[in-house]
């Protein structure tokens, strides 16, 4: 069924209100409050919207990844409500079974045309229910049908995105949405010419959370453009944090930070991010990330390997060595395979580069962290010489590279000049 065949059958339930299964709906529409019925129509006469709220990310990853969804298209509509289904598989479990037992409670929304607006993941449910040869007809005939409000003819696109917005992440409390769906609904309703305020009371947020959300959304694309994964979203699962962690600490240093060293706001904080960008694609364990990042404050001016100058440039130095020369198979190259799961190849990708840094990532961190904590406790010179000792002591000197290894004399060389100093200083 076309739009046109659509539209025409809907207008047959608006030309009858008599028919109404549910009457007097109020509805903010147009910044008033107008009512509206709902009626039992026939799911034939719908279809998805594939950039519904919830499954914003999939849809678009997969877009990116391969062509663009139509809801008309008997394959993409089966794509859609696989789509739906994984997003929560558990609730949807769940809300399949109340439907097919108490029927449709909640109303959905709908154009004039016949796009779901609010209900995508129930008209699924519903139709997966009809499908189910298991479930005899006289128990889910019911299910045939979806109950919804139709908006009217004069519906533009930046008004069904604004009640869809309220309708789906405003209201709907029971079936959290993936934080991913929340960052892409803010940025599609900013590129529809609303305020961070109008956002903000479509999600029941605040102005700021939304600020947040944009902000950390466009850290978010540089991470994806960096490694050739633009548009993919569903590269950045499990990786919220980080980049709420990080997007604050990069505009600050960005800004300038007056107690620091001198470091190059441009290229130096450049630095930062890219080194930051491969922690998090290293899925390195979020608490540790700070220690990296975080911007130094008057009780605390060794925050973080960035913050002091001479644990950085170590840092900076061991990170980009470890990195320069991996190799990895390119995302065009992995796409021309054909893989049958796209996303998950394309995750392995990720492991296997996991893989060949990890080490030097931990040893490099650790040894730039013992650095770190002893500038921290540059003012508590006992700690940090019973701290020394007690590692002098544990030295294998019965290992081969004790021997072998020239940077273990030039170690001792350096130990024997400081001592050397410290007994001058204590007349010793």
């Amino acid at each position: 069924m076309n739009v046109a065949e659509r539209k025409a059958k809907l207008k047959e339930f608006t030309d009858h209100p008599e028919n109404a299964c549910r009457t007097g709906i109020p509805i903010t529409y147009h910044g008033q409050i107008i009512t509206l019925n709902a009626y039992a129509i026939p799911l034939d006469y719908l279809v998805y919207n594939p950039y519904n709220g919830r499954i914003g990310s999939v849809v678009k990853s997969y877009e990116r990844q391969n062509h663009t969804l139509d809801p008309e298209d008997a394959a993409d509509k089966i794509l859609i409500e696989k789509f739906l289904w994984e997003s929560k598989p558990d609730a949807n479990k769940k809300t399949k079974d109340r439907l097919l037992k108490e029927h449709q409670q909640k109303h959905g929304i709908v154009t004039a045309d016949g796009m779901i607006i609010d209900g995508n993941r129930r008209a699924s449910l519903l139709n997966n229910i009809m499908a189910d040869t298991n479930i005899p007809f006289n128990e889910k005939s019911h299910c045939q049908f979806f109950i919804a409000i139709i908006l009217p003819e004069d519906a533009d696109k930046k008004e069904i995105l604004a009640l869809e917005t309220t309708y789906q992440m405003g209201e709907d409390a029971k079936v959290d949405y993936n934080p991913i769906e929340k960052y892409l609904k803010c940025k599609d309703l900013k590129d529809a010419g609303f305020t961070d305020d109008d956002i903000a009371g479509m999600m029941d947020s605040k102005p700021g959370e939304i600020r947040t959300m944009l902000s950390a959304l466009k850290l978010m694309d540089e991470y994806l453009d960096e490694y050739d994964y633009s548009g993919m979203y569903t590269q950045l699962d499990k990786r919220e944090d980080q980049f709420l962690k990080l997007d604050p600490a990069l505009r600050k240093y960005k800004a300038g930070v007056a107690s620091m060293w001198p470091y190059d706001p441009d290229a130096d904080v450049s630095d930062l991010k890219l080194i930051a960008f491969d922690y998090i694609r290293a899925n390195f364990e979020q608490t540790l990330f700070r220690n990296i990042i975080s911007v130094p404050t008057a009780k605390k001016p060794a925050a973080s390997f960035f913050a002091k100058e001479e644990v950085w440039k170590a840092f900076k130095d061991a990170h980009f060595a470890a990195t320069d020369d991996v190799q990895e198979d390119t995302v065009q190259a992995i796409m021309d395979t054909n893989p049958p799961d796209l996303g998950r190849a394309l995750k392995a990708r990720d492991q296997k580069w996991q893989q060949k840094v990890c080490d030097e990532f931990d040893d490099n961190y650790v040894q730039s962290l013992d650095k770190l904590n002893n500038h921290a406790n540059a003012a508590k010179p006992l700690q940090q010489l019973i701290k020394a000792c007690q590692a002098l002591e544990v030295v294998d000197v019965n290992q081969p590279s004790f021997i072998s290894d020239a940077s273990v004399r030039g170690c001792v060389e350096s130990l024997d000049e400081l001592v050397a100093r410290f007994k001058g200083i204590l007349n010793m």
